[in-house]
């Protein structure tokens, strides 16, 4: 007999966070199921869609004999669903069939398959492990991570965030062309360097998987300090993706002309109050700093409509006037990912990009013509 018993909120969990790397489109593909396996009194789950991989770790109440099988990991999920949450699940693999019980009320019979490798998967063992700040590095991808566009076709580079680590100082970047977000700091560590695209995906995972309680691995390629692939790992789930292999925009030459000018200061409330009033009738806007004064007006309103919004009391030891056209989102998703109140524009041409400054991150945007 080969059974087990296992807490069904602790097993639902866990195969629902491994939805992400599940082929759904091809359910005849060996990537569209979910290996179960008993392996030291604990049950591991593995899915891949050859791109991301997902191996969980879960304690098992009662064993008899042993699991080894794969499941269709979108049928597991809906019968894992369908029970109630209090009680506990029985799993058994009897001849081709998995039988899921609980409390002698429900039973599933679900067809399973012979599975004995992914077509992609890691061991953190065999990975280079490196000791960076978790928090900052999760803030900063947070941060910036609007910046980048995942369905750009152009350049695959900008379809992911940039990690890179260079003469012991860490950089997060995006950017989709318009703008470019980016934070840096320090690291004391001594850290090869190395520079990676993580896919906006695969970015999106990571911060729904895990809060600071990881560790971070890597795998370099041959004879270049790109990297394969990385894994975010911590006692009950192993994370691994591949990376973009492309060459990221040189982003150290375009934020090294920030420009030598006074800023502009203002509070991230009154701009995102200004912002989103004026975005109910337009998409784009002018935006022009005069002394303790900004002024927005509309670019192509709504049906013809127009609106002017006047933001008192700034910051700006500036003589001149200056107008520049903006996309409103840019403006709005910038300031709404900081989470100080001081903001900085930094301007001294309408034709040149626009350098908006925080404490935690820093991001150029590009101007629209007027």
């Amino acid at each position: 007999m080969n059974k087990i018993t296992i807490k069904k909120n602790l097993i639902d969990q866990a195969i629902s966070n491994m939805q992400s790397a599940i082929n759904k489109k091809n359910t005849i593909d060996i990537t569209s199921n979910i290996s179960f396996e008993t392996i030291d009194n604990k049950l591991i789950l593995k899915a891949t869609d050859h791109e991301i991989y997902i191996k969980t770790m879960l304690k098992i109440e009662t064993l008899q004999g042993k699991i080894k099988c794969a499941i269709n990991g979108e049928l597991i999920s809906n019968v894992m669903k369908a029970l109630n949450d209090i009680d506990e699940v029985i799993i058994e693999e009897k001849e081709e069939t998995l039988l899921i019980k609980q409390n002698n009320s429900s039973l599933f019979k679900i067809p399973i398959f012979e599975i004995n490798e992914f077509p992609f998967s890691q061991d953190y063992k065999e990975m280079e492990k490196i000791n960076i700040d978790n928090n900052y590095l999760l803030q900063s991808i947070k941060q910036v991570m609007h910046c980048c566009n995942e369905k750009e076709n152009f350049n695959i580079a900008m379809q992911g965030i940039l990690f890179e680590i260079k003469e012991n100082k860490i950089s997060i970047v995006a950017t989709d062309s318009k703008r470019l977000g980016y934070t840096q700091k320090q690291n004391n560590e001594n850290i090869e360097s190395f520079n990676s695209i993580i896919p906006k995906r695969t970015i999106n995972e990571i911060i729904r998987l895990f809060n600071n309680d990881f560790e971070i691995y890597i795998k370099r390629m041959q004879d270049t300090d790109k990297l394969e692939s990385i894994g975010f790992i911590n006692e009950d789930i192993e994370f691994y993706a591949k990376l973009i292999n492309a060459n990221f925009p040189d982003f150290s030459s375009i934020i090294t002309n920030k420009p030598k000018v006074d800023s502009i200061k203002i509070k991230k409330e009154k701009i995102l109050k200004a912002m989103n009033q004026i975005n109910t009738i337009c998409s784009r806007i002018k935006m022009t700093f005069d002394k303790n004064l900004i002024t927005l007006e509309t670019l192509e309103g709504i049906n013809g409509s127009s609106a002017s919004i006047k933001i008192n009391d700034i910051e700006n030891t500036k003589e001149e006037i200056i107008s520049i056209g903006i996309v409103n989102k840019h403006i709005l998703e910038c300031v709404s990912n900081t989470k100080y109140e001081d903001i900085e524009f930094i301007i001294d041409d309408p034709n040149k990009p626009i350098f908006v400054v925080t404490k935690d991150f820093e991001e150029i945007i590009m101007p629209q013509i007027l």
